[in-house]
């Protein structure tokens, strides 16, 4: 049995899943199987993948039986995963050659429930670039997400609240990748992806460290994110971005709930429930609701009968109500820049990267 299992969703990534699943097979540690999950994709990714990989016996390719999201291929992955513990990586991402070596040393050391690597790479670079392995480090921005982490990996206190605490304080990035969890962890707790159109992640890792006996905090990066601009899920502002947008905050919430209801924590102290939701509906409001409705319009939105369709679906005879609220509230609202539409544009991320070697900023 392998000790690491490397769970890879793919779609639409011809040109690119061949690199990711050999920085996989070239890292130092090789005890690894990497479960590639092909979602139906409508390019030729799986045929490429057959052929390159028909004589690795590390590599599984597994076929949906129909398009359901990362988030359901994920959670094939697990379910067929065989590895101690599970780590995920984009089909379009890399990693350091000695990364999982890092992370499984932290985690039998600590006999973690995860391992949790507390910054990240983000290569800025030309768009044909396709081979993560071949971009320089010193064309990587290193984000530091994780506030006050140190130099040393920590084992955090099962204090819950102050865990909380530091998540609704931007202390733990919500990605799923750059995490390494024991698989039994997740078994023996029912952890699975939601079936969200955004943000699925977040919450999974949300799970994760509000249930975790053993969280390591590990200030490593290991890594390799493969940010373009014009290739962000920032989505184009228009009404069914809207729409996207609704589903997955109204779903969220909804999501976010039933799980919180599950977890120990929540259930003996569930006056702590209403800093998950304020937090998660003012991150998604300042990042991608209000500069939509800002840019499309209350008179656009008002005039499809799509929009009111949402408020329905989830609140039923209140939608009336909830629907004037929603538009209220947006109306009071300050102008709000698209950070994610106009600052993370391939310009901007080069600028980025120049004032980062310059010591002018940090992600």
């Amino acid at each position: 049995m392998p000790e690491i299992s490397v769970i890879m969703p793919m779609y639409n990534a011809a040109k690119t899943v061949t690199y990711s699943i050999d920085a996989i097979l070239n890292q130092t540690f090789k005890d690894v199987e990497v479960i590639v999950v092909d979602d139906c994709s409508p390019d030729n990714e799986l045929e490429i993948c057959r052929e390159k990989y028909k004589d690795e016996p590390r590599v599984v390719l597994l076929k949906q039986d129909k398009n359901q999201g990362p988030a359901a291929a994920r959670n094939r992955g697990i379910e067929e995963a065989k590895g101690k513990y599970i780590t995920f990586l984009d089909s379009d991402d890399g990693m350091k050659k000695e990364g999982l070596e890092k992370m499984y040393e932290i985690a039998i050391k600590y006999d973690a429930d995860v391992v949790h690597s507390t910054g990240r790479f983000l290569p800025v670079h030309k768009p044909e670039v396709v081979d993560m392995m071949s971009v320089p480090d010193d064309y990587c921005i290193e984000q530091v997400k994780d506030a006050g982490t140190g130099q040393e990996p920590v084992l955090l206190d099962q204090d819950y609240a102050s865990r909380l605490k530091g998540w609704t304080t931007g202390q733990y990035n919500g990605n799923v990748w750059g995490k390494l969890i024991k698989r039994q962890f997740l078994m023996d707790n029912d952890i699975r992806f939601a079936h969200l159109k955004m943000s699925e992640d977040v919450l999974f890792s949300f799970e994760c460290l509000m249930r975790a006996e053993r969280y390591v905090k590990f200030p490593y990066s290991f890594i390799i994110y493969r940010l373009i601009g014009d290739s962000l899920s920032k989505g184009k502002k228009d009404i069914p971005f809207m729409i996207k947008l609704l589903e997955s905050t109204l779903g969220g919430d909804d999501a976010f709930g039933e799980k919180m209801d599950k977890i120990p924590f929540f259930m003996e102290h569930p006056e702590y429930k209403s800093q998950v939701f304020e937090y998660i509906d003012n991150a998604m409001d300042s990042l991608y609701i209000t500069p939509c409705y800002q840019i499309v319009g209350e008179e656009a939105l008002r005039n499809d009968p799509r929009i009111h369709k949402i408020f329905e679906k989830y609140f039923g005879t209140h939608a009336a109500f909830m629907e004037r609220y929603f538009y209220i509230k947006q109306n009071a609202e300050p102008e709000t820049p698209d950070v994610l539409g106009e600052s993370l544009t391939y310009e901007n991320c080069l600028k980025m990267l120049e004032d980062y070697k310059n010591g002018k900023s940090k992600i």
